[in-house]
């Protein structure tokens, strides 16, 4: 069986790296083009256009992978099918029509639940005790397509979103290999439609989203905090002049109550605040522009007191 893969990120790696590993060796790999890191830094190809050149895979990275000369390189692949796992476009009814056995994508999440850009926060965040891969046919709606496999992982209380991607990643990569291996056998897994009365959805993070909102419940900020760690981070300003700007790494919910945003406490190891129900304890913050330090060493550097109070927002 001759497949094509489009994947661009960590998690789109990791499917490439478990098919190649398999024998499922594509003659051609589109992904991203390379982007700037940093404004004055050299464009950087993606993970997995790295992992394609190391294979031998041919590369291709289209502006823009439905126009006429990008379906024409699609087509003279002849693949059977096209294997899609965090490639960053929507794919087109044209090019979804080129192979004969059409396009599968890796979602990294049990669809229907978390349709979207951010399915793995979006898990953490509505403290789902489970999540999974889901194995589903691309179809020109977001992630509607039919199931063909699904495999469940439990969140644990300690994940974050580094940690729970990169064991979905490892998932995704098995599993992607047992429907394509089924695909070659001539006997794909039978298709499932969704359910679309479950269906959740979840979008792409916008920079105004990292800031914590302290009328939340302390729950809810805790697992705000793991689900935008390690990228981008839950973000907090404390109201000073100038302000002081706070990246949240660790904490946890404890009894007690406090007004939102307001300091209720200042132990030498930690800090707590007060929340929309409850009080959350600081246990380790990255201060800006600084490397990542406990709540000890930060408080040694930092003076706070009991009432100070942090915005609701990055806005002063």
């Amino acid at each position: 069986m001759t497949l094509v893969f489009f994947g661009s990120g960590a998690f789109g790696r990791a499917t490439l790296a478990a098919l190649v590993a398999a024998g499922f060796l594509p003659p051609l790999v589109v992904t991203q083009p390379a982007r700037r890191r940093r404004r004055r830094g050299k464009p950087e190809p993606t993970p997995v256009e790295r992992l394609a050149l190391e294979s031998g895979c041919a590369v291709f990275a289209p502006a823009s992978v439905n126009d006429d000369d990008a379906l024409e390189r699609l087509r003279a692949t002849a693949a059977d099918l096209f294997v899609v796992a965090e490639y960053g476009q929507i794919l087109g009814r044209a090019l979804l029509e080129i192979p004969p056995s059409g396009a599968i994508n890796v979602h990294a999440s049990l669809l229907p639940r978390h349709r979207g850009a951010t399915p793995v926060a979006a898990a953490i965040l509505a403290g789902d005790t489970e999540t999974g891969i889901t194995i589903q046919r691309v179809v020109r709606k977001l992630d509607a397509g039919p199931v063909l496999a699904a495999r469940a992982v439990p969140v644990l209380p300690e994940d974050d979103a580094g940690s729970l991607t990169a064991r979905l990643a490892t998932l995704g990569g098995e599993l992607a290999v047992e429907v394509v291996r089924a695909f070659a056998a001539g006997s794909p897994p039978p298709e499932r439609p969704q359910d679309e009365a479950q269906v959740t959805t979840c979008r792409r993070l916008r920079p105004g989203d990292a800031w914590v909102d302290w009328t939340r419940s302390a729950i809810e900020i805790e697992r705000f905090v793991r689900a935008l760690r390690p990228e981008p981070g839950a973000h907090a300003r404390l109201d000073r002049d100038p302000p002081l700007d706070l990246q949240l790494l660790q904490a946890r919910p404890v009894d007690g109550e406090g007004v939102p945003g307001v300091l209720e406490g200042v132990e030498r190891a930690f800090f707590d605040v007060g929340t929309g129900s409850g009080l959350l304890r600081i246990l380790e913050v990255v201060p800006a522009s600084r490397k990542p330090m406990t709540a000890r060493a930060f408080l040694n550097g930092y003076r706070l007191t009991r009432g100070e109070r942090f915005l609701r927002t990055g806005d002063r």
